[in-house]
C-alpha cells in the first residue's frame, strides 16, 4: 500500500489516541477513584489538600528517594526539560492562581536547564510494612505537538513509581506512566544496585523503559511512536541530587485546581494508593492506550501483591 493511502488511516488512529490521552488523571484521579485514606494538614494555599496516613516523611523518605532515584534519558533533540513548580507559577497568569481555578500559561519559553527538581513521595504499603512505593514526579510548562496541531497542551506532569522491599533492600517493580496508561516491569531478578533508567519521550514526556530511534510524522503520536533517542549517556540526567518532597505545605502542590485544560490536577489530588493498582492499563494497540503490551504482569495483577 502506498504511503499516501496510509496517511488518512494513521491520522484517524492518532486522533483516537489523543481523544483518550488526557493523562492518567482521567482514570485514577477523578472524584470516584479509590483513594488512600487521607488526613488534613495545615496548608499554605488550598484548605482541602490532605496527606496520606501511609506517607513516610523526613529523613527516612529522603534517604529512600535518594537511594533509588532514577536516571532520566532524554532524546538528543529534546525541545525542553522539566522545571520547578516555582517556574511554572512565575509563567502563569497570577489572576488564575486561585483555589478551584484553572491555570493559564502566559510564558511558554522552553526550560533548557538540566538542573531541575524531581518531586517525590514515599508511601508504605498498609498491607505489608516491608514494602514502600516511591513516586517520582516531573513538571513541564508545555507539551509540544506530535503532528500538525495534535497532542500539544500547556502544563504537564509525568511520573514513575518504584516499589521497594525495605527488608531486602531490593527493587520489586518499576511502573512507567505515559499518555493515559501505564505498565510495570518486574525487577525481582535484576542485580541489586542497578539504577532505574527512564527513557523520556521527546514531545509527550511519557516514561518508558526502552528507547525508540525510528519515527515519522503522525506515527510519533502513537502510544510508543514518540522519539526516545538519547546519544548514549550524553543526555542522561541523574535525579538524586535535586529531590524535593511533595507536601501540602508547598504552595504550588497544595493548589486544588486544574493545571491547564485537559491535564488534570496536581499529584497530591490524584489516587496515590499504588498498592491497590493493577500493574498495567490499556490494550488498544496503536489506536489508543496500550500500556499492558509492555507489562511484565497480566492486567489485573495488583501491585501491592507482588
Amino acid at each position: 500500500m502506498k504511503s499516501k493511502s496510509l496517511l488518512p488511516v494513521l491520522l484517524a488512529m492518532i486522533a483516537m489516541l489523543f481523544t483518550q490521552c488526557k493523562k492518567q488523571e482521567d482514570i485514577i484521579g477523578g472524584p470516584n477513584a479509590s483513594k488512600a485514606a487521607k488526613q488534613k494538614v495545615n496548608t499554605v494555599m488550598c484548605a482541602d489538600c490532605a496527606e496520606s496516613p501511609s506517607k513516610i516523611t523526613g529523613s527516612q523518605a529522603q534517604a529512600l528517594a535518594a537511594t533509588y532515584a532514577p536516571t532520566l534519558k532524554f532524546d538528543r533533540a529534546t525541545p525542553d526539560y522539566p522545571t520547578s513548580v516555582e517556574d511554572v507559577w512565575a509563567s502563569t497568569d497570577p489572576n488564575r492562581i486561585v483555589c478551584n481555578g484553572t491555570l493559564v500559561l502566559v510564558n511558554r519559553d522552553a526550560p533548557r536547564s538540566t538542573n531541575f527538581p524531581t518531586y517525590f513521595e514515599v508511601q508504605q504499603n498498609p498491607n505489608d510494612v516491608n514494602k514502600v512505593f516511591i513516586d517520582y514526579w516531573w513538571t513541564y510548562k508545555t507539551q509540544s505537538t506530535c503532528f500538525e496541531n495534535l497532542g500539544g497542551h500547556d502544563y504537564d506532569w509525568e511520573h514513575i513509581v518504584i516499589q521497594v522491599n525495605t527488608q531486602t533492600n531490593r527493587i520489586i517493580t518499576v511502573t512507567y506512566f505515559q499518555h493515559a496508561g501505564w505498565y510495570t516491569r518486574d525487577w525481582r531478578s535484576v542485580t541489586p544496585g542497578t539504577r532505574v533508567q527512564v527513557y523520556v519521550a521527546k514531545t509527550s514526556h511519557g516514561s518508558f523503559h526502552f528507547g525508540n530511534s525510528i519515527s515519522f510524522p503522525g506515527y510519533a503520536c502513537s502510544y510508543y511512536g514518540d522519539y526516545r533517542n538519547p546519544n548514549g549517556t550524553a543526555n542522561d540526567v541523574p535525579t538524586g541530587g535535586n529531590l524535593v518532597e511533595m507536601s501540602c505545605n508547598v504552595t504550588q502542590l497544595s493548589f486544588n485546581g486544574f493545571w491547564g485544560t485537559g491535564v488534570g490536577k496536581g499529584p497530591l489530588y490524584r489516587n496515590l494508593a499504588y498498592w491497590s493498582y493493577s500493574t498495567c492499563n490499556g490494550h488498544d494497540g496503536i489506536t489508543g492506550t496500550d500500556g499492558c503490551s509492555q507489562s511484565s504482569f497480566p492486567d489485573g495483577t495488583i501491585l501491592g501483591g507482588i
